[in-house]
């Protein structure tokens, strides 16, 4: 699982090539176009079967398979797409080829509220199924911009979500009452694990607080450690 995201953005790259196709060898890397028409490819997920599950944020969810894109799946949730919001991150649950999950996450609202949201569903003949929602960033806020979206899967099958402090919000992410600027860990079905930080009126499932716009998040086993990177004029990277 961890080895596959660590491909992501190379395959994220080769997927919004919109030339002609490419191949090229960088380093250890080799590039390959693997599709080609993509409106804003944000997230890929790399299926059992070597497929890949492509988010593009103006709302649309793809299953690539061997440089063909096919007609969106169908059920997906309707997304606000403005700005930096849309349909972002796609990843896997670690066990999915036993319990066929698969988690999004996508800006839901309007212009004067909106939220990052997080869902959970199946995909069964090219459709979504046994959708839920497992969380909703609060408060609203309204700003399209500065969502954070980004997922990752710990050891234990909880799940770590980045939120954007919404940019004019900014001082919210001092705030332990809102979602906005933290990361936030549920459990796979959306419930509260136990073992995380308490502190007084913390909004649900806050894990940790002062964050910008993080957009890359990543678990490393060997070090044992959450790994996230952040948006922003000092940039940098953090472990948690």
């Amino acid at each position: 699982m961890q080895v596959q995201r660590n491909w992501l953005p190379v395959l994220l790259t080769a997927l919004s090539c919109l030339c002609q196709p490419l191949r090229a060898e960088i380093g250890q890397y080799r590039i390959e176009t693997l599709a080609s028409g993509l409106h804003f490819p944000w997230s890929v997920a790399v299926m059992p079967d070597g497929s890949y599950l492509l988010t593009e944020r103006s709302g649309q969810l793809r299953k690539v398979t061997q440089g063909q894109v096919p007609l969106p799946v169908g059920n997906v949730p309707k997304v606000f797409f403005q700005g930096q919001g849309g349909l972002m991150d796609v990843v896997l649950h670690p066990d999915y080829k036993d319990n066929g999950w698969l988690y999004l996450t996508y800006a839901h609202g309007d212009e004067t509220a909106n939220h990052l949201r997080l869902l959970r569903a199946r995909l069964v003949d090219h459709m979504l199924v046994d959708q839920q929602i497992l969380f909703t960033a609060q408060p609203a806020k309204a700003t399209p911009v500065h969502y954070g979206g980004r997922l990752a899967f710990l050891p234990d099958n909880s799940l770590v979500i980045t939120s954007g402090d919404g940019f004019d919000y900014r001082e919210q992410a001092q705030n332990p009452a809102s979602h906005l600027g933290k990361l936030i860990r549920l459990m796979d079905d959306g419930s509260l694990p136990d073992d995380n930080p308490q502190l007084e009126n913390g909004a649900a499932g806050l894990y940790s607080l002062g964050h910008r716009n993080p957009q890359g998040i990543a678990w490393d086993p060997v070090s044992e450690q959450l790994y996230i990177n952040e948006h922003g004029p000092k940039g940098g990277m953090r472990s948690i």
